[in-house]
C-alpha cells in the first residue's frame, strides 16, 4: 500500500491516511508520496518472482478460507502475537514495537520522567532504551516527520538524537528474523535513511549530513544489532532515492 503526506506546509507535513493511491494524491495540492513508497517503484526480482509466488502458493493452501486480499498482505511474514497467542502479520508486530519504543522515548526522555506501564512487549524495545543511555544519546524526536519540495516526497524518521558530540544523527528500527548475530539489513534500509537525513540536513540548514544507523530487533531472541551506514553508502542512498522519486512522478504522478 502506498502512503502519503499533506505538504502544503512543508515544515509541517501531515500523513494523509486517508489516501493510499497515486490517483486520489493527485486530486490534492502539494500531496507527496512516501520514501518508502518511492523506493517501492524498483522492484526487488527476487522477492516478486520467487519468493512471493511460493509464499502466495503456501498461504492459499493453509488458508482455504482467506480472501486474496488477505491472502496478500500475509505473504511477508506472520508473527505470534506475545500475549493473545493469535497469528498476526509481521508488520503489525513490528509496528507495535515502533510504538512501545516511541513511548518509553517520549514519556522518558522527551517530556517527563514517567514511563508508561509496564509491558511484555518491552522486551523487545528495552535494548535500544539502554544503549540510549550507554551511549549518551539525548533524544530529540521519534516519528519525526520530513519532506522536501524540491525532491517532492516526505519521510518519518523513527529516532532523531544528538550524539556524544552534539551532532544530529538518525535511527531505523526494523523488526527481522534470522540475524545470526548481525545486522540483516538491505539497501533500501540506506536509501531510506540517506534521503531522511539529507531532507533534515536542508531543513535545518546544518553543514554536514546527519549519520545514520539501522537498528534490527530479532523477532525471536529480542537481540537487537545495529549498522552504521558510511558516508559513501549514504551518498549513493541519495542519488538511487532521489531517481525513485523522479521516476514515480513521471511513472504514477503525472
Amino acid at each position: 500500500m502506498a502512503h502519503f503526506y499533506d505538504c502544503t506546509d512543508v515544515s509541517d507535513p501531515e500523513f494523509e491516511g486517508e489516501i493510499t493511491t497515486p490517483a486520489q494524491a493527485k486530486k490534492k495540492t502539494k500531496v507527496y508520496p512516501s520514501v518508502t513508497t518511492v523506493l517501492g517503484i524498483v522492484k526487488d526480482a527476487f522477492l516478486d518472482s520467487i519468493y512471493k509466488p511460493r509464499m502466495i502458493t503456501s498461504l492459499a493452501r493453509d488458508f482455504p478460507h482467506l480472501a486474496w486480499q488477505d491472502i496478500e498482505r500475509l505473504t511477508y511474514g506472520t508473527r505470534e502475537h506475545p500475549i493473545t497467542g493469535d497469528t498476526i502479520e509481521s508488520s503489525e508486530f513490528g509496528t507495535t514495537v515502533h510504538k512501545v519504543i516511541e513511548e518509553h522515548v517520549d514519556y522518558g526522555f522527551l517530556y517527563s520522567d514517567q514511563q508508561p506501564e509496564s509491558s511484555v512487549w518491552d522486551e523487545w524495545a528495552l535494548p535500544f532504551l539502554e544503549w540510549i543511555q550507554a551511549e549518551g544519546v539525548k533524544p530529540i524526536a521519534c516519528e519525526k516527520i520530513v519532506a522536501s519540495n524540491r525532491i517532492k516526497i516526505a519521510g518519518s524518521v523513527d529516532f532523531i538524537g544528538h550524539d556524544s558530540d552534539g551532532q544530529l544523527f538518525l535511527a531505523d528500527y526494523k523488526c527481522r528474523t534470522n540475524t545470526k548475530g548481525k545486522a540483516k539489513t538491505y539497501p533500501k534500509d540506506c536509501q531510506q535513511l540517506a534521503i531522511e537525513s539529507f531532507m533534515l540536513m536542508k531543513e535545518h540548514g546544518l553543514n554536514y549530513l546527519p549519520a545514520c544507523r539501522s537498528v534490527v530487533i530479532d523477532c525471536d531472541t529480542k537481540k537487537h544489532h545495529h549498522r552504521d551506514w558510511s558516508e559513501k553508502e549514504m551518498q549513493l542512498g541519495i542519488k538511487v532515492a532521489k531517481k525513485c522519486a523522479e521516476l514515480y512522478w513521471l511513472l504514477r504522478m503525472k
